[in-house]
């Protein structure tokens, strides 16, 4: 079924980057340094990002409903980085309407990590294309869950549970999916920050 306003799925794939077209082929080790600063004394690491293409943060957080400079509700902050934005949320997640209209007209990646999540989430123009739990690939999920492929094996992340250190690695893969690069410099100071009024569910 076609859903107004739409580009047809493979249309929707063409015209949006995403990996294995060149966009980017970055390591897992460009984002060591984010893995250990989200990591606790315990080793737990939290984390929710959003790599979201070719949008500023003032249309994302218009997107997503969230309001600029607001105490209150559920802590969000957005970095302008390179062809994008990168949203980071305090300890809510963005809920499942709200990742669709984030990804309408372009590629969206979240990356989450909690004591009791992990998660890949995929999205282009308003369609989950993939996800996966890091420790569970082959039970990956979506409408064509196989575009990151060569990607995800590249970096490691269709192990299972032989599966390690594989938060640098979804973070590198959503930059191979989007094009969105973070830069250790573009985390230091957010461009927008805010709250929005109700936590998600992955």
């Amino acid at each position: 079924m076609q859903i107004a306003g739409h580009l047809p799925l493979g249309d929707a794939l063409a015209s949006t980057p995403r990996a294995g077209v060149g966009w980017s082929s970055a390591p897992a080790a460009d984002y060591v340094w984010l893995a250990e600063e989200c990591t606790g004394g315990d080793g737990e690491a939290g984390l929710c990002l959003t790599f979201v293409r070719g949008l500023p943060p003032d249309a994302v957080f218009r997107r997503i409903g969230a309001a600029p400079g607001v105490a209150g509700g559920f802590p969000i902050a957005a970095y302008a980085v390179q062809s994008g934005t990168v949203l980071e949320y305090g300890w809510a997640w963005m809920s499942w309407e709200q990742r669709v209209s984030l990804s309408v007209g372009t590629a969206v990646a979240t990356v989450l990590v909690d004591l009791k999540h992990d998660y890949f989430f995929y999205l282009v123009d308003g369609r989950l294309i993939s996800s996966f739990s890091w420790y569970a690939y082959s039970l990956r999920d979506g409408l064509d869950p196989d575009p990151l492929l060569a990607d995800v094996h590249e970096l490691g992340l269709d192990l299972d549970d032989l599966t390690e250190q594989p938060l640098p690695s979804a973070l590198a893969l959503a930059e191979r999916a989007t094009g969105v690069r973070l830069h250790r410099a573009d985390f230091i100071r957010p461009s927008l920050v805010g709250s929005f009024g109700q936590a998600g569910k992955p």
